[in-house]
Formats: structure tokens, C-alpha cells, sequence
């Protein structure tokens, strides 16, 4: 059996983990561009912050287990076509062009940050982090930098700003919507943070689109131009969505709206025996049915499942929840579920918040809001900021969405939650009876 799996990322290693352990007797050939694989994404941030003595450190624990598990390593290689009747990619190592057969292929090339408007002369004034050689080339050209735009205030964004503001450069950030981290959070949730932020003397461009960059007439700076102004600065980070990199099957395999690659519930193609991983597809998510939200728990859960689809389609798609965390400027924030902002598009909601100072009765817990279906108080979101680290408490309630449960039902069956979930249940009673007074109120 020959398996040929394009992309060395997350969802690729754990394919070709997976691949190892279910079909022992296969060829695995595993494809990437790159020369040197296995990063975490994060790396220039981390070394910004002082918190990697070298680039290893930043390696992927998923690599180790892929390099013992007798793959075919193609790095370095590029693909650049796909034949699905004769069941072969066409491959590009450095002048030299090749094919190479299979008999199930997984793609799990990824995405990218991509500015539409950007040309080919940008790239010596843009710095990513996408690879590790993006990375360390990026890090070179900050130690001249005076000046960093950024555009894009979600959790991208706000973690490179935060890596950055360790520089003396002056910030400048650029968001279209009217608040940060504006997927996840309404927007009084991150008020605190945003005003801290601009106290600290961060130039905040928040509701201000960013249309046009072209390089200064020196070639050393870049003009930034939106509706509101134009602006300059040395370098300029992009930190906006991901675009799935599936251009190179467009025209072969079937697309979705967005450029994501079209699959099954079993992750095949619109190719028999083609499947697709990671971040090149569409996920099924609680409440907003088919979605693209690339995280790197997503990825290593589908590169696991396709292993188990290749031959025989007996691991099927399963809804998942969205919850993303991150430890910004000293807060600890983290999102389950829907946003205020998403569930009152989908039917009628009611909303609670608890605010608590950090000297209250648990100095963890900072502003928490909680997002129900008004008539049966079904929790649909949850949003919590604190100082102090609580992925684990919002665990449990990831757990309750999953169920489908209301707020009764989670407090009827908080003895089943993690004695690290456990410090959340009185909020959630004080939330409940807070929701009971909005019932009573309008009867």
C-alpha cells in the first residue's frame, strides 16, 4: 500500500503517526515544502519573550514519534499537480520534476496569511513566523526596526503584539471590527485589556481597514493607507485569518465558498481515495453547523481520524466545540461555544455577567459572562478574564455545550466536574439565580 500525505505540519505528522500504527506494511511518503519541519507557529514570539534558549526548543513533540515511524521523507519538495484517474501527484524538488503514485492520498498542506493586496516587493518589510526559517529571518530584521504595523486584533495579532512590545519600536495596530479578539469575545470583555493597552502607549486602529501598503520611494518603509489616514512604518506583520492553501487542487478536487477542500464525513474528496486534513477544511461545530475555524487541536484530530478512514470509512466527523485560550498583557482569556454577538443571530438568548474584584471570595476570577437560550437556558457560550490561569474550570463547561445541557442540568451534575473545574460552580450557581430573576422579571 502506498500512502502519500502532502504537508509535515500537525495534521500531516499525525497522519502519518497514525498511518504508521494502523497500516504497518505501507509505504508512507511524507511530502513538505520546506526544508526543516516541525515548528510551533509561535517561535518568533517565544523567542521575543525570552522564553526559548534555541530554535529546537520550538520542534513539535509530534516530529520525534514521525521521525521513528520508517516514513519516506520528502523535504524540501514541493507539489504542483494531481492526476486523480491515474492516482499520482506531480512532485518539484529544487530543477527536478517527478511523479509519484499512490494508492490513498491525504492533504494536509495547511494555510497561510495571505494579504490580497500584497506584491512580490513587500516581502523584504513583512515579517512572519509561518515557518522557521520565516522566523529566524524575521527576527534579523527586527533589530533594526523603529516602527511595526500589525494588522489584525484576534489572537494572532494580539500575541505578536505582545511578543512585540518586549522591542523599543512603536506599535501600531489595525482591526476592521470595532473591538479585539472580536471572533471570541463581545466587546466589553476585552475593554479592560483594550484600554490598558492603549495607557501603555500601543497606537490602537480599532474599526480602520487597512486597503492599500506600498513600499516608501527609499524602498525602506512602508505606506499604510486606509479610509481614515496613511500611515508609515518600518515593518508590518499580517495577523488575519487563514486561507487554506488548496489552490493547487482548484479545478481538480471540489471547493467550498471559502477555499476550503470539499470532504465527506469520513474526510474523502470529491476524489475517490483523496482525502483532506487540517486546516484545509470545514469542520462540523455545535451551533453553526459546517465552519472554518483552523486550530491546531483540529488538525491533529483529523489527521488521526483519516488514518482510520483510508481503507475502511468507520470514524465519522463528530460536532467539536470551539474554545480558544490565550495569556495576553497578563490576562488569561478564554471563549467557549458562541459569542452574545453570534448566538442572538440564532435565536432568542439571555445573557449574564458577573464581574469580581481580585480580593473577592476567589482572587481567579475577574469578569465572566455566560450565554444561555432564553426560554430553556441551554448554555450556549461562556467567556472568562482573569489574572490567574482557568482553561481548566472552562473545561467543564466546553464539556456541558457538548452535552447540550442547560444551567440547571450542569449544576445538577457539577460532582463530575475536575476538582480544578470545581472553583467555576459557584459562579454558575450565582449565574443561575441571576437567570431565574430575569425569568421571574419578565413573568
Amino acid at each position: 500500500m502506498e500512502i502519500v500525505i502532502v504537508g509535515a505540519s500537525f495534521a500531516g505528522l499525525s497522519a502519518a503517526i497514525e498511518c504508521r500504527a494502523t497500516h504497518p506494511e505501507a509505504s508512507i511518503h511524507l511530502i513538505d515544502r520546506e526544508k526543516e519541519v516541525g515548528y510551533y507557529p509561535n517561535a518568533l514570539n517565544w523567542k521575543l519573550k525570552g522564553s526559548l534558549t534555541s530554535w529546537d526548543q520550538a520542534r513539535i513533540s509530534l516530529l520525534k514519534e514521525a521521525e521513528q515511524a520508517g516514513l519516506d521523507w520528502k523535504l524540501g519538495t514541493s507539489l504542483i499537480g494531481l492526476d486523480g484517474e491515474r492516482k499520482t501527484v506531480s512532485l518539484k524538488k529544487g530543477e527536478t520534476v517527478f511523479e509519484l503514485a499512490y494508492d490513498y492520498l491525504i492533504l494536509a498542506m495547511g494555510a497561510s496569511q495571505i494579504w490580497e493586496r500584497s506584491s512580490g516587493e513587500l516581502e523584504s518589510r513583512l515579517l512572519s513566523s509561518k515557518t522557521i526559517g520565516a522566523a529566524q529571518a524575521s527576527l534579523e530584521k527586527l533589530k533594526d526596526a523603529q516602527s511595526i504595523a500589525l494588522i489584525g486584533g484576534g489572537q494572532i495579532g494580539l500575541e505578536s503584539l505582545e511578543a512585540l512590545s518586549q522591542l523599543p519600536v512603536r506599535l501600531s495596530l489595525f482591526e476592521a471590527q470595532d473591538s479585539l479578539l472580536a471572533k471570541y469575545f463581545d466587546r466589553e470583555m476585552t475593554e479592560t485589556l483594550r484600554m490598558e493597552l492603549e495607557e501603555a502607549g500601543l497606537d490602537l486602529h480599532l474599526s480602520e481597514t487597512v486597503n492599500d501598503i506600498r513600499l516608501s520611494a527609499s524602498g525602506q518603509k512602508l505606506n499604510l493607507e486606509s479610509i481614515h489616514g496613511q500611515y508609515e512604518a518600518d515593518y508590518l506583520l499580517i495577523g488575519t485569518n487563514f486561507k487554506p492553501n488548496s489552490q493547487l487542487v482548484d479545478g481538480v478536487l471540489k471547493l467550498n465558498a471559502d477555499g476550503t477542500i470539499w470532504v465527506d464525513e469520513f474526510l474523502q474528496t470529491s476524489q475517490p481515495d483523496v482525502f483532506a486534513v487540517g486546516d484545509l477544511i470545514q469542520l462540523p461545530f455545535a451551533f453553526l453547523g459546517k465552519a472554518y475555524l483552523p486550530m491546531i487541536n483540529h488538525a491533529i484530530l483529523t489527521g488521526r481520524q483519516v488514518a482510520q478512514n483510508l481503507v475502511e470509512q468507520q470514524w465519522p466527523l463528530k460536532e467539536v466545540q470551539r474554545m480558544i485560550s490565550s495569556h495576553l498583557f497578563g490576562y488569561y482569556m478564554t471563549s467557549v461555544g458562541l459569542t452574545e454577538a453570534e448566538a442572538q443571530l440564532r435565536k432568542e438568548i439571555s445573557t449574564l455577567r458577573l464581574q469580581r474584584p481580585f480580593s473577592d471570595w476567589d482572587d481567579r476570577l475577574l469578569d465572566f459572562k455566560l450565554v444561555l437560550a432564553k426560554e430553556t437556558g441551554q448554555i450556549l457560550g461562556g467567556q472568562l478574564v482573569s489574572k490567574c490561569q482557568h482553561v481548566e474550570q472552562m473545561d467543564s463547561l466546553a464539556l456541558a455545550l457538548s452535552q447540550g445541557l442547560c444551567l440547571q442540568n450542569y449544576l445538577d451534575q457539577s460532582w463530575l466536574c475536575l476538582p480544578r473545574s470545581r472553583p467555576l460552580i459557584p459562579l454558575m450557581v450565582e449565574a443561575a439565580n441571576l437567570y431565574r430573576r430575569q425569568l421571574l422579571d419578565q413573568d
